[in-house]
């Protein structure tokens, strides 16, 4: 068994290590209330939208033991600057998290150019890109470890850092226009439907011929379509009459004679 000591250091990022996820998330919540005034008073307002500028950043890391800091800034073939920004712990020095930061030729606000509203800006000094991509670098690598903490705090901050948002926003920002209304067929109105005109009035007169004219039941029977024409009152009562009539004098012409006893007359 081995009698060497463990150093101090060694034995402050094992119990780092070793503490547990609940835990974790306490130190979280914790940090969440200790920070939020600041955050939300340093926050940058764009486009409607509240955004964590690196001063909040920092004092989230710092509420969790960590300092957050950039290096050496690198200048790239494109023209941009970049450089590299480290989250870390101040016990233990292990590097918590670590993002890069650009600022490239293309951004009319650091290089100059014309900026999305048509105005020419002139181009700022190297010393100032250098830092805005520091800067974007510390608030990158503080992001990536501690995004959460600006969701707890339920405030309605966006979690990307400011530094990284144009003055105008991003273009996913701008209202999407509505789209144009549906062109739906016109609903067809419904042509007014003429009543059916009335029938055609009965002639009495020529239908109580008709019926007096009738040879067999059977044509009394097509008359009565007609007949149903004629509207209640004495007509109709007339044209019933007269169809009785005429079916009894047809079932008497009918009827077979009567033979006479004693042979014919």
């Amino acid at each position: 068994m081995s009698t060497a000591l463990i150093p101090v250091d060694q034995v402050e990022r094992m119990a780092l290590a070793a503490q547990s996820g609940p835990s974790l998330f306490r130190t979280s919540t914790d940090a969440a209330g200790l920070c939020r005034e600041i955050v939300l008073h340093s926050a940058k307002t764009i486009q409607g939208r509240k955004f964590v500028q690196v001063e909040g950043w920092q004092a989230i890391a710092i509420a969790h033991g960590c300092a957050a800091s950039s290096g050496e800034v690198k200048r790239t073939e494109e023209g941009g600057f970049l450089a590299v920004g480290r989250v870390i712990n101040m016990t233990t020095g292990v590097v918590v998290a670590e993002a890069e930061g650009y600022v490239g030729p293309d951004e009319p606000v650091w290089f100059g150019g014309k900026d999305g509203r048509g105005r020419t800006l002139p181009k700022r000094p190297d010393y100032a890109i250098r830092a805005m991509a520091q800067t974007r670098a510390i608030s990158r690598a503080c992001r990536s470890a501690f995004a959460h903490v600006v969701v707890m705090m339920n405030a309605g901050l966006s979690t990307t850092p400011a530094e990284e948002v144009p003055d105008g926003g991003f273009h996913d920002d701008d209202p999407v226009p509505a789209p144009p209304p549906r062109r739906t067929a016109p609903t067809p109105v419904a042509e007014e439907v003429a009543p059916p005109p009335p029938p055609p009035a009965v002639d009495v007169e020529a239908l109580v011929r008709d019926i007096d004219n009738a040879v067999t039941l059977e044509f009394l029977e097509l008359l009565r379509p007609q007949m149903r024409q004629v509207p209640k009152g004495s007509d109709r009562d007339r044209v019933v009459a007269a169809v009785q009539r005429r079916a009894e004098e047809i079932r008497a012409e009918s009827a077979p004679a009567p033979e006479v006893e004693g042979g014919a007359l």
